[in-house]
């Protein structure tokens, strides 16, 4: 099946909530004030690129925007991403268990390369309004990759490990 641009959006936005929902649980469940602190900051990023996303979708043309995904439809795709992106639960729990700042921002940027790659791959042979707006998407995860890698830098210089 050829992705569209209102596919990908969709699918993008199902992640974004994904993404949000387990920042929040970190955040949550750490134990850390850095990493709950951090963690709480990138879920209200998810909740930012999530209305990004939405927003992009409704400035769709009328004859781009087909009908939602069925949610069948939306937890294939989110599972693959999921495969795709999101950490395995021991590399979560090594980092939630060391408490350690830096690990946890090397999970969250790896987060974001695996995002980014997967927009990449979804982008493969599109072109027009579609490849437009999966490169628009893959813009905003690349623009959080580098401020997630500044962060990582800064607190490299000022918490050596």
């Amino acid at each position: 099946m050829k992705l569209t641009a209102d596919m990908v959006l969709q699918i993008a936005m199902e992640l974004e909530r994904r993404g949000r929902i387990f920042y929040e649980s970190l955040a949550i469940g750490c134990g850390n004030g850095r990493i709950s602190a951090l963690a709480a900051a990138l879920a209200k990023a998810e909740l930012d690129h999530l209305e990004t996303f939405t927003r992009m979708r409704e400035r769709l043309p009328e004859s781009m925007r087909g009908p939602n995904l069925t949610d069948e439809e939306l937890m294939t795709a989110a599972d693959r991403v999921r495969r795709m992106v999101l950490p395995r639960p021991s590399v979560v729990s090594e980092t939630v268990i060391a408490s350690n700042l830096a690990k946890a921002l090397d999970m969250a940027i790896v987060m974001e390369a695996d995002s980014v790659a997967f927009y990449a791959e979804a982008a493969a042979g599109l072109d027009g309004i579609d490849a437009d707006v999966i490169a628009a998407i893959v813009a905003e995860e690349r623009e959080h990759l580098v401020m997630l890698q500044e962060v990582r830098n800064l607190c490299a210089a000022v918490f050596p490990e």
